[in-house]
């Protein structure tokens, strides 16, 4: 995720709802979340229901953020 640095737990998502966000990490913790969220359940969709997840075919104008590689 582009903007996550190494920060890919709930602590800037905590810190961002008390008014301690870091201007050093562009990503907000809220728009971190949002994207943890959706890929992690896709992910669990796919894997273990066996349902189709477009979201992880490829890049997504809806999560700039995340690059496939």
């Amino acid at each position: 995720m582009s903007g996550a640095e190494h920060f890919f737990t709930d602590l800037p998502y905590l810190a961002g709802q008390l008014g301690l966000s870091d201007p050093a990490i562009p990503l907000s913790g809220e728009r971190a979340w949002y994207i943890t969220r959706d890929y992690v359940s896709a992910s669990f969709d796919l894997h273990l229901r066996g349902i189709s997840q477009p979201l992880l075919d490829g890049p997504k104008a809806t999560h700039p953020e995340v690059a496939f590689q």
